[in-house]
């Protein structure tokens, strides 16, 4: 049973509900049709952008072909295949790839894929259908009955919410390990005295171990390497050991049933969408990054979870979001307050997938932006069999064997399961097995790091895998984060989805293809780091399944970092790859930081104050010659200038504060198009 004081929050958050909705009324009067034009001009903003996803205006009647990815200079077509019962004859584009795949002037492999159908795959067909069947049968067995109160059926399934949130965080609570934080000084303190490997304080090199630059300073990450780092006893090792067994043991493993009842008529664990976390000045870039998805044809519904009740935005997300396809839910509405205040930010992704309303799950960081649609990621390989992807970082992974050993997952030291290193690297070859890359081995998780600003995971199929996760993250400052990364870059939630599906023994893929660093060029010659470019899954899946296809570095390896006579900065791993996502994380598109303080220095002005690239000509390269950032700064300018919409962080609309921001993005923008 719940307490009084679990009732009023519900109760409160239902008037909130109401009063909002009320709110939206008067304010939908008083701007209806505001919006619709800056919609319209927001499909303008590149060639095209007004029409639908082509694919999904194919009517599938017979077997036809749609060009995914060309690239037959390096042996690769991927055509989208919609099929039919005969292939049609008179469709121009069918009929020149079948022409070109029987008169191949050079070897080329087509890889086949299944096109995005809205009509179909975004609620998939099986879930609709069961809804269905269940009210004929229940209308048969129990004739006609009165309609249910959708606030009393709300209500409840918040207050189910609640109570399965707080069934997990008792087996959390319940579980805390029985020893001290590990995340201190004196856990690093004898590999600092001893100096036998370079570290920073005892801990990992926080830019050590660049994995596409593989410099030949770098020690290769042996097990001894990496046990060198963090020390544990041997009774912190069993303490740890045995917390982690308990939960194991009691954990969820499915959904509870009575959950997926009361949440099927508000649309929870239903069909597949893409998640933001959103709230305060992260709105900002949840709106740039949702308008820049639409004008890629994008038609996947957007789900923006807002932490708290004080962070949802009437007009945003009353107004606006909707007509983007995006609306906001309030986590707190569905988190009991003793876990709210245990959340911090390394949490908040985690119980945000939990809670969003969509079954499968396209997961991206408010500062994350596509590049291309990604509708299509949800239907295809390897998505559709390995129910999670995730991206790489920059560097190679750090995590201490002490992990495997208080995970119990058996590592075979005798066994390389995998070369890490590249082609004619000899770093990657050795016959002790001492001298291997650890995370070559049988039993250990793969290169590289990971990246989570992006990743996919179908929450029904790894439902426990985000149990364990959040075992993880609720206890990843002072234990876990320190197991995973060492104080390498990055230290965090970012490893706990991929270690726990892979204790779990669940599957997931790994994108292999090299998270690429863009920015202007720096001291040493190297790429400052201001965005991360990560690739698209299905072109990477289609060559990890054909023999050949990955690419060797162009000469020799730098020496390290400062090292500027070389590098590998146009090595791809793969010898085909496509652009994706821009994690625009630094500097992350707040408007009056980037424009009124040019980043702190990491903006659109350089030293010198003059106009540059963020991303640099480069990126151009990566994108086909589609200037991303340009169609970024259009769609700011759209709906900070031409809309004018009021923002956290963000000067009034009409203030001279934003005409001064609103000057300098049209003068990037005349930059950008000039260059």
């Amino acid at each position: 049973m719940l307490s009084q004081k679990s009732t009023r929050i519900i109760f409160a958050a239902l008037f909130a509900v109401v009063f909002l909705n009320v709110s939206f009324f008067f304010y939908e009067s008083a701007h209806g049709g505001e919006f619709e034009s800056s919609l319209k001009k927001l499909a303008s903003v590149i060639p095209g952008g007004s029409s639908k996803n082509p694919e999904a205006e194919v009517v599938i009647k017979k077997s036809v072909y749609r060009q995914y990815f060309d690239d037959r200079s390096n042996g690769l077509l991927v055509l989208s295949h919609s099929e039919g019962a005969s292939w049609d004859e008179k469709d121009p584009e069918t009929l020149r790839f079948q022409k070109m795949m029987k008169t191949q002037e050079k070897e080329f492999t087509v890889f086949e894929i299944t096109p995005f159908n809205p009509d179909t795959d975004i609620l998939p067909a099986q879930e609709a259908d069961a809804d269905s069947e269940g009210g004929l049968i229940d209308d048969e067995k129990e004739g006609p009955k009165e309609l249910p109160n959708p606030i009393v059926e709300f209500s409840d399934f918040q207050r189910t919410f609640i109570s399965f949130f707080s069934n997990i965080m008792k087996h959390v609570d319940e579980n805390k390990p029985t020893i001290s934080g590990i995340n201190n000084d004196a856990h690093y303190k004898k590999a600092r005295e001893e100096k036998g490997i370079p570290n920073r304080e005892g801990r990992m090199p926080t830019y050590g171990g660049h994995w596409r630059e593989s410099y030949t300073k770098e020690p290769v990450r042996t097990f001894e390497y990496l046990k060198y780092f963090l020390r544990l006893g041997d009774d912190e090792v069993r303490a740890l050991k045995g917390s982690h067994d308990n939960y194991l043991k009691v954990m969820k493993k499915e959904i509870p049933e009575n959950l997926l009842k009361f949440g099927r008529d508000f649309g929870f664990m239903r069909g597949n969408g893409i998640v933001y976390l959103g709230g305060g000045k992260y709105n900002q870039l949840v709106l740039t990054s949702i308008s820049v998805l639409r004008s890629l044809g994008s038609v996947m519904p957007v789900e923006v979870i807002m932490p708290k009740s004080s962070d949802f935005d009437i007009d945003l997300c009353n107004n606006i979001f909707p007509k983007l396809n995006a609306k906001c839910k309030v986590l707190e509405h569905f988190v009991p307050k003793n876990v709210m205040d245990k959340i911090g930010g390394f949490q908040l992704k985690n119980v945000a997938l939990l809670v969003s309303s969509f079954k499968n799950v396209l997961y991206l960081d408010a500062d994350n932006i596509p590049v291309k649609n990604p509708d299509i990621l949800f239907v295809n390989e390897p998505f559709k069999s390995s129910h999670m992807v995730i991206w790489p970082d920059l560097w190679r992974r750090s995590t201490s064997p002490l992990y495997y050993e208080i995970a119990d997952i058996n590592v075979d030291k005798s066994f390389q399961a995998r070369n890490s290193y590249f082609k004619g690297d000899g770093r990657g070859k050795s016959s002790d097995p001492f001298r291997i890359s650890y995370h070559d081995l049988k039993g250990t998780i793969p290169e590289a790091s990971s990246e989570t600003g992006q990743m996919m995971i179908n929450k029904e199929k790894h439902f426990s895998t985000l149990i364990l996760s959040m075992y993880y993250n609720f206890y990843g400052p002072d234990y876990y984060y320190p197991l995973f990364s060492q104080g390498a870059a990055g230290e965090g939630d970012k490893e706990t989805f991929i270690a726990a599906a892979h204790k779990l023994g669940l599957p997931y893929y790994q994108v292999t293809e090299f998270n690429r660093e863009f920015g202007p060029i720096g001291k040493n010659n190297k790429r400052e780091y201001f965005g991360m470019g990560q690739y698209d899954p299905i072109i990477d899946y289609a060559q990890s399944n054909l023999p050949d296809k990955s690419n060797a570095p162009v000469g020799d390896y730098a020496f390290d970092q400062e090292d500027s006579s070389k590098d590998n900065y146009d090595f791809h791993y793969y010898k085909s790859s496509s652009l994706m996502f821009l994690h625009a994380n630094w500097p992350k598109f707040y408007l009056a930081e980037m424009f009124e303080r040019n980043s702190f220095g990491r903006g659109p002005k350089d030293a010198d104050n003059k106009r540059r690239r963020l991303y640099s000509e480069y990126i151009l390269k990566e994108t086909d010659n589609f200037d991303i950032e340009l169609h970024i700064m259009k769609h700011i300018e759209q709906w900070a200038c031409d809309t004018q919409i009021n923002l956290a962080d963000l000067p009034k609309a009409g203030s001279e504060g934003r005409k001064k921001i609103c000057e300098e993005i049209e003068a990037h923008i005349d930059f950008l198009i000039a260059t």
